[in-house]
């Protein structure tokens, strides 16, 4: 199967100019002493490894708050974009995604050629090489539910790797790439599953708002509408032309109990 989205070529060594407001979803954020794009996982392995510290790493500049006075070093934009069909059988398919690709159209793709495990993820904001840093989740979908593998450059050791999903140390919105920046997310592996339905709805919101039971499965594309439509009535779909969807997603995470606490 071709490439699902377009591959843009950037240079990785041309500084770009411009307040990082530009950059982030919230826009905010003074100047850079440098920004360069990378659009490739090469450009952005050399960007990174050229460098002059300190290093910050932008892709789609959600979950991120920069001050007026902006960055004193160098901003690396990961600009890299493609999905790829890697493997793929009767039952399910595995994509190859950019680490820059952005998330939202990841999933419109996935539910446009019928591969399910994404839906309920609509319309958050940001990049898919974001996803796996947090474990990424919304109404009752994560993406350790889907993710095989994470493909990264090691800052320490100066290597490429793939992370197989067991070694990525998956829990509730978090990882082994959660506030450490060893790692720079290159590409994650997604396995989805044939099928015109959406996973079990398991966010007892959602269930009401499509009018069916806990445990039920929809239409893929109705579980994306009624997601993108809950989110957008809490202000959390970005449109460019309402300046109160200047968002960071969801940024508070429930609390974590063990069964005593809860009883």
């Amino acid at each position: 199967m071709p490439d699902a989205s377009a591959q843009p070529t950037t240079d990785a060594d041309r500084a770009i100019p411009g307040p990082l407001a530009g950059y982030t979803t919230l826009r905010t954020g003074g100047p850079a002493a440098r920004i360069v794009a990378a659009g490739s996982a090469d450009e952005i392995v050399r960007a990174v490894r050229t460098a002059a510290e300190p290093v910050l790493i932008l892709a789609g500049g959600s979950n991120v708050v920069i001050g007026d006075a902006g960055f004193p070093g160098t901003v690396v934009l990961v600009r890299s974009r493609g999905v790829r069909v890697i493997a793929e059988d009767a039952t399910s398919v595995t994509v190859r995604v950019d680490a820059g690709e952005p998330w939202d159209d990841l999933v419109a793709t996935t539910v446009a050629n019928g591969w399910s495990g994404l839906e309920c993820l609509s319309g958050i904001p940001g990049s898919t090489g974001a996803t796996p840093i947090q474990n990424v989740g919304a109404y009752g979908q994560e993406v350790a539910e889907t993710i095989t593998g994470v493909e990264v450059y090691d800052r320490i050791q100066g290597t490429r790797q793939v992370i197989p999903a067991a070694d990525c140390g998956f829990a509730y919105r978090g990882s082994i790439f959660k506030y450490v920046d060893r790692w720079v997310v290159l590409s994650v592996d997604f396995r989805l599953t044939r099928s015109p339905l959406s996973g079990p709805v398991r966010y007892a919101e959602l269930a009401r708002a499509l009018g069916v039971e806990v445990g039920d499965q929809v239409p893929l594309a109705d579980a994306r509408a009624t997601v993108l439509r809950l989110r957008a009535g809490k202000g959390m779909v970005l449109d460019a032309n309402d300046p109160d969807t200047r968002s960071v997603g969801s940024f508070f995470t429930n609390p974590v109990l063990d069964r005593a606490t809860y009883d």
